[in-house]
Order: C-alpha cells, then structure tokens, then sequence
C-alpha cells in the first residue's frame, strides 16, 4: 500500500514537472443573453389649438341727428301754459336757444293771488343769470285771461273769537254739597256730604254694610292737621239663619254577575 501511495505521488511530480504539459484549456462560456431593444415609442402629439373665433364687432352706426355728428350748437324754441281754475293751476314757461345763447322765462301763480314770474338767459360762460319779478293779483289775472274781466275773490277768513278767560283772583275755596241715595230693590243705601271754608274742611259719608250695620264715617281737615276721620258703626249685625240639610246616605248596588260562557 506503501509503495501505492509512493508511486502515485512520483507520477504526479513528474508531471508537473514536465515543461511541455499543455496550458489549462477552461474558458468560461460567453453570455447568451441579450437584452431586447425598446420597442415603446412615444406617440406623436395629437393636440392642435383651436383658431381664434373671435371676431371684432362692426361699428355701429349712429341714428343720432346729423348737427350731433358734426358737434354743431344746439337751437330749440319751446313754449307752453296751463290755466285751469277750477284746481287754481296757473303756470306758463318759453325758451329759446341758439348755440351758447339761451333766454327764457317763466310764471307761477302764487297762493296769495300774485304771479311769480322769472326772465333768465344764459349767454357761454355767464351762467345762469335770472331776475324774478312779482306781480299784483290783478296783472296776474290780465296776464292769465285777459279777455275776462278779474274779480279778485271776498275775503273767507275770519279770526276765530278767544276762548281763553282769565283765572278768577286767587281767593279761598268755598263749597258746600250733600247726596244721598237709597234704594231697596238694589240694596244701595249711602250718603255725603261736605262744607269747606278756606282751609277749613268738615265732611261726613255713611254706607250700608251687607250685613245690616251703617258704617259712618266723620272726617275734617284744618290747615295743616292733615285728613283725620272717625269711623263708627250703627245697629247690629243680622245673618240670614242657615239651614243644613244631612248629606245624602250613599247607595250601593252589588256588581252585576258576569255572564257565563259555553
């Protein structure tokens, strides 16, 4: 076994030891795998802004008057009046313009039978200049109607007569009265009565009680005493006697026997 081992291990120095023993013939094997080429492709962009719809609006054509186009000064002339009289209207206005110069005037009835009546003009930058005249009833009535004759109307009012009298002087209050009043069927029985002279007072009043009393009462005031009364009562007391009858004696009646089924 020895020997064996002793020979195996000759062989094996020999043959490494020898210089013409052929390099290691191992290579690794070459990948076979190989990744595959993208096949995603991004799609085209398929979006397109709209073409702009809006379009400028036409001009619009003006209807105003031709002197308004070519900035010419204005020029009016109006004119009108209301006479009425059964609602007491009377008023009357007129102007007239021509470019920057404007004159006019107008007139009011006023309560008290005159006419208010103002002439303005207004000439570029004057502003408005007015002068108001005021004129008698009767100009106003000539102006308004002057083919009927003015009446001017009679005076309606008139100044209500004082109702207001004076106060009497100061003088100490004197009174005396009495009442009385008695009454069967209703039961009222009272009475008063009261003199005052000055700062004297002296008075009395009596009632009847529900129970058949009369209760007087006697009362005076002097000065500065303050009210002092004296309260009394007359006769006696009476109660109607009261009769009781006893309360009636309860009754029972036995329950009533339930009726029998089958």
């Amino acid at each position: 076994m020895a020997l064996k081992i002793a020979l195996l291990s000759a062989f094996a120095v020999a043959a490494l030891a020898r210089p013409d023993t052929p390099p290691d013939s191992y290579h690794a094997p070459e990948p076979s795998y190989h990744p595959p080429e993208p096949t995603y492709q991004a799609p085209a962009p398929s979006y397109r802004a709209p073409a702009p719809s809006y379009s400028a609006p036409s001009p619009v054509v003006s209807n105003f008057p031709c002197f308004l186009k070519e900035n010419s000064p204005p020029k009016y002339d109006y004119n009108y009046g209301v006479t009425d009289d059964a609602s007491g209207n009377n008023y009357n206005a007129q102007e007239t313009r021509d470019g920057y110069d404007t004159q006019g005037s107008y007139y009011v009835q006023l309560a008290d039978g005159r006419l208010q009546k103002v002439t303005y003009y207004v000439n570029a930058d004057s502003g408005f200049v007015a002068e108001v005249v005021l004129l008698s009833a009767l100009v106003a009535a000539a102006l308004a109607r002057p083919d009927s004759p003015y009446h001017p109307p009679a005076p309606s009012y008139h100044a209500p007569a004082p109702s207001y009298h004076a106060p009497a002087p100061d003088a100490p209050p004197r009174y005396d009265y009495n009442y009385a009043v008695v009454d069967d069927p209703s039961g009222n029985n009272y009475n008063a009565q009261e003199a005052r002279d000055g700062y004297d007072t002296q008075g009395s009043y009596y009632v009847l009680l529900p129970d058949g009393r009369r209760q007087r009462v006697t009362y005076n005031v002097n000065g500065d005493s303050g009210f002092v009364a004296e309260v009394t009562y007359e006769g006696e007391a009476q109660y109607a006697p009261q009769s009781y009858a006893p309360a009636p004696a309860p009754s029972y009646r036995p329950a009533p026997t339930p009726p029998a089924y089958q």
